[in-house]
């Protein structure tokens, strides 16, 4: 796997300090730049009033031009720069969290609640995004602006800059006591944002047996209470932004008003003049748009840290399957090249005991013990059971979704430990209980485990399958769209579209998970006679509760 459990989203960030240096720096410009035209602008203003010569305002009024031009072209810069950078972290971030659930499903997955966890693929990572573009970026050009406008102010009167510094360290904590105030509801905002999203999910989801159940009522109050919560934490949030826009202002007003009056005795004592005393009250104008930017940047930092937190959550979770630290992708034929994929394959299972998987990493008590079961080529087996005896928790072994409680399994002799999950599951083809489609084509959707399959393979083996009419009744017939948007599926139908998927890979194993369960007797036996004709080179797993297949394997495991 290319995500591992000791890697989190923090280690993303590395390759990209440079894009952060020059995204803080642009942003530092831009705030400079912003503080430079307010002072030469007011230099300018006040000195053109007292009527000097001309060629004393010459340099004022080139500084005015360049810093215009310099925020404009920093502040664009910056923008550009910082959101480039969120971006290709929000796109490396999803790429991680997709490698990490690869990794667990679906035994690992936490609670196996999906609406969470797409909550947090969506809504968590724009968060993480946020800390370098609304975070990061604008604390930090604030806070160098605010330090070279209290060190302006400090060369034209000590005592308006220590006004300034005083200003400026008050807005700031009144800022941060507010964010600190709300920050355990605000960090619990990507929480309740999840819940929400779980529960609409489901309710999506099972929305026609609601309608049957009439619960549609219930559902909704449910809803309901998820969204109440998740409100609770929102506006938790905007009263901490709310409030520290409050100390913003309070503190900056209090500035404005410090260095006036400080610059007032200065000018009456005649230790200043009119222009430096309008520079002062300009400076101090700067200061407070600046602490106007703290309250959102910093606001948003326990929300950020929140989400990063529940991504990172999933990279510590432990495999769902134990591995040898000596497990290495070499291949498992006799062909003696790693690249060269084995044309059969032969697994086993010794006194192999299975627990069913639940949403944990823990195992919980075996559904399966002691089974022994041999995939062999041309020699087809039958695993049948009544349901809940844990025929697909089996299967899911086989596939190293899941551990053996006891016991062992071998592919080609070797224990399944030493090589990598990913490895073995090349070599399988699995039809699942219940599949799923992809909103595509009939022919996208079936080539997903052999690309190069033509039209006339896949036309000649839907056919044997008993799909030849139905596919002659599509209005595109391979072309047509399935799942989703597109052409309705039946039960039945998409069994046997995923037997298809799985009979047109040349992979050596067939795991077929209960491929006839939703097919009357007749459809179920043509099936069961097409999957036979396909895998008479092939290791086949047919997992079944009929009992009248039996009679066609020469093998059979029984878990009554």
């Amino acid at each position: 796997m290319s995500g591992t459990a000791g890697h989190g989203p923090g280690s993303l960030a590395a390759g990209g300090r440079r894009r952060i240096l020059l995204a803080l720096a642009l942003g530092v410009s831009s705030e400079l730049c912003a503080v430079g035209l307010l002072a030469t602008g007011a230099w300018l203003l006040l000195s053109a009033a007292l009527r000097p010569p001309i060629l004393l305002l010459s340099v004022a009024i080139g500084a005015v031009q360049v810093f215009a031009l310099a925020r404009g072209a920093a502040r664009y810069g910056e923008r550009l720069a910082s959101h480039d950078l969120g971006l290709r972290f929000e796109a490396r971030l999803r790429v991680w969290l997709y490698r990490q659930l690869e990794r667990l499903v679906p035994a690992g997955l936490p609670g196996g609640d999906r609406g969470d966890l797409l909550a947090r693929l969506i809504a968590d990572t724009e968060d993480a995004q946020d800390l370098i573009a609304r975070v990061a970026v604008p604390i930090v050009a604030a806070g160098v602006a605010w330090l070279a406008a209290t060190l302006a102010a400090t060369a034209l009167l000590p005592h308006a800059g220590a006004v300034l510094l005083a200003a400026g360290l008050l807005g700031a904590s009144g800022v941060m006591a507010a964010v600190v105030l709300a920050g355990r509801r605000a960090a619990a905002l990507p929480a309740a944002r999840g819940a929400v999203s779980a529960w609409a999910l489901q309710a999506l989801t099972s929305a026609e047996e609601l309608v049957v159940l009439g619960a549609q009522d219930w559902a909704a109050a449910q809803l309901a209470e998820r969204e109440n919560w998740l409100g609770a934490r929102t506006r938790a949030v905007a009263t901490a932004t709310g409030l520290g826009r409050g100390a913003a202002a309070l503190a900056g007003g209090a500035g404005l008003a410090g260095v006036a009056w400080e610059g007032s005795l200065a000018f009456r004592a005649g230790r200043i003049g009119p222009v430096e005393l309008g520079v002062l009250a300009f400076l101090a104008l700067g200061v407070t748009a600046l602490l106007q930017g703290l309250p959102d940047a910093l606001g948003r930092l326990p929300v950020t840290r929140a989400s990063l937190r529940r991504l990172a959550g999933l990279g510590v979770l432990a495999d769902p399957v134990a591995v040898s630290p000596r497990s290495t992708p070499a291949t498992l034929g006799a062909c003696g090249r790693a690249s060269c994929a084995p044309t059969s394959a032969t697994i086993a299972l010794r006194g192999a005991s299975v627990a069913y998987p639940n949403g944990c990493a823990e195992s919980s008590q075996p559904v399966v013990s002691d089974v022994d079961l041999e995939l062999a080529p041309g020699r087809p087996v039958a695993l049948v059971g009544p349901s809940g005896s844990g025929k697909s928790a089996l299967v899911l072994a086989l596939l190293r979704f899941v551990d053996l409680a006891a016991g062992q399994l071998t592919i080609n002799g070797t224990d399944a430990r030493n090589v990598a999950p990913e490895r073995i599951r090349t070599l399988l083809a699995w039809s699942p209980e219940q599949p799923k489609l992809f909103p595509a084509s009939v022919r996208a959707n079936l080539r997903l485990g052999a690309p190069e399959a033509t039209d006339v393979q896949i036309t000649r083996l839907l056919t044997d399958l008993g799909l030849g009419q139905w596919l002659e009744q599509l209005d595109a017939g391979l072309d047509t769209v399935l799942a989703g948007w597109g052409h309705p599926v039946s039960g039945g139908e998409l069994q046997r579209l995923s037997v298809c998927r799985a009979l047109l890979s040349d992979r050596p194993v067939l795991l077929l998970d209960e491929p006839a369960g939703h097919l009357d007797a007749a459809a179920a036996d043509a099936v069961l006679a097409t999957a036979l004709d396909r895998a008479r080179h092939r290791s086949l797993l047919w997992v079944t509760h009929r009992r009248t297949d039996l009679k066609m394997f020469p093998a059979a495991v029984d878990l009554r």
